[in-house]
């Protein structure tokens, strides 16, 4: 009976905090890829342009960090003002159930983590957009980076997400390929909002972010260097407000990064806040890592990692890395059971129990999709090119109806192809066409 019930109780642990259960076939979705997108440029403040890429903004910053959060501001701020008073934000915060002091007090902890050149730039940001007309304050603005963490607590729970990196014997010439879903919602109008970030910092390289007006940070990106960097939730019985917060840690890892090496030292090194896995890709190489981290711990896996075994039903794979929203390493799997096991009413002390386990976890959809990320990887060695890495995004379980946006780095040829959610009514990012975005004009 005590065994019965910890299966079930870790179990349902998973379910909660790792993505809820769908068993669904491999079916694949058609997907449509937009090569040749008109390119317009809508805007200029100082030396920060405002591009129009088919259906995607695309705002250039360049200068000091003042300087380009002055540009963003001011080029973008009709959609500042909209995600902040309108929009995503007060649909996500305010109407459930978050105080404003609460989350002013946690955004201010987190802050207290943040370099220098991050309060200038969010001190120019605010100035822009107030300089536009609307009236918003720092505080507001700074819900831009620090909210991410702030929904990882009740009342809101977790979302899911997948990436994979995959190089060498996969791809058609051997080039790194980086696919990534951010499975969040779409009911809450972030996609209303939607720009890539292109920075261009004064005596620093390019790198650019897929995210969303206001913010200086964001969960998806890649730098003139190579680098490309995603990220998914990590259920974690160690998590705090004290540290940097995910949209930073990211940013700032692109923006200081010219090697794997770095990015994984970066990540590694600063401080911490909840569970995140990360998928790290380097075109140059090509490699890739990937990390499960929290506030106290990071575990680095490389591509045929002895540590990705089939004691926690998984496999190392050459040339391949790839995450979901659960931990592989069974260090991390034991530290979540022993951790927060007393929650559910479980008990888990050994190895042995989570090996007990696998048959239930092996139908839990986070390993669902790290499954299928595997094996259709798996099927087509030499063919995977980036309508393939496409359709991968688009393939259940990996498939998700809550994509708010999917997309596939090629950082061999600077080029990003990006799809974002829909609305009005919702539509999955997947469900939408794939825009190419050169990035070499900017990444110069």
């Amino acid at each position: 009976m005590a065994r019965k019930t910890t299966m079930r109780g870790l179990l349902f642990l998973i379910v909660v905090l790792g993505g809820v259960a769908w068993i669904a076939p491999v079916h694949a979705r058609e997907v449509t890829i937009i090569e040749s997108p008109e390119v317009t440029l809508v805007a200029e403040e100082g030396a920060g342009k405002l591009y129009q890429v088919g259906e995607h903004p695309v705002l250039v910053m360049e200068g000091t960090p003042e300087e380009m959060g002055y540009q963003h501001g001011k080029l973008l701020a009709g959609k500042i003002n909209y995600i902040i008073k309108e929009g995503y934000m007060p649909k996500a915060l305010w109407n459930r159930g978050y105080s404003r002091e609460y989350v002013i007090a946690q955004s201010q902890r987190m802050e207290n983590f943040f370099p220098q050149s991050a309060k200038e730039e969010l001190r120019g940001l605010t100035r822009g957009v107030q300089e536009a007309g609307y009236e918003i304050t720092y505080e507001e603005i700074r819900l831009g980076i620090t909210q991410a963490e702030i929904l990882h607590f009740p009342p809101d729970g977790p979302p899911a997400c997948s990436n994979f990196a995959c190089w060498g014997k996969w791809t058609t010439d051997g080039r790194l390929l980086h696919g990534r879903n951010l499975d969040w919602n779409i009911k809450g109008d972030a996609q209303d909002s939607h720009v890539v970030l292109v920075w261009r910092p004064k005596g620093g390289f390019p790198f650019m972010m897929v995210g969303w007006a206001g913010g200086i940070g964001s969960v998806s990106g890649m730098n003139s260097k190579g680098i490309t960097m995603g990220e998914m939730t990590l259920p974690s019985p160690d998590a705090t407000f004290d540290g940097l917060p995910l949209f930073l840690q990211m940013r700032l890892t692109l923006e200081k990064s010219a090697t794997l090496e770095e990015a994984v030292t970066f990540i590694e090194t600063c401080n911490r806040t909840t569970g995140w896995n990360f998928i790290l890709g380097d075109g140059k190489i090509p490699s890739g890592r990937a990390l499960e981290t929290d506030a106290k711990y990071c575990t680095v896996f490389e591509p045929m990692d002895a540590k990705e075994s089939e004691r926690t039903g998984h496999w190392g794979m050459e040339d391949m890395v790839r995450r979901t929203n659960h931990p592989v390493g069974m260090d991390q799997l034991l530290r979540l059971g022993i951790g927060m096991g007393e929650e559910f009413g479980l008990t888990v002390t050994s190895e042995t129990d989570i090996e007990t386990l696998l048959p239930l976890l092996k139908n839990e959809d986070s390993w669902k999709r790290y499954e299928c990320l595997s094996r259709e990887i798996e099927k087509q060695p030499g063919k995977v090119d980036v309508r393939e890495a496409i359709q991968l995004l688009a393939t259940e379980p990996v498939y998700n109806n809550g994509t708010l946006h999917s997309m596939v780095f090629d950082p061999k040829n600077n080029t990003l192809y990006v799809a974002n959610a829909g609305n009005n009514p919702p539509v999955p990012a997947t469900d939408r066409p794939f825009t190419r975005i050169d990035l070499a004009p900017w990444f110069k």
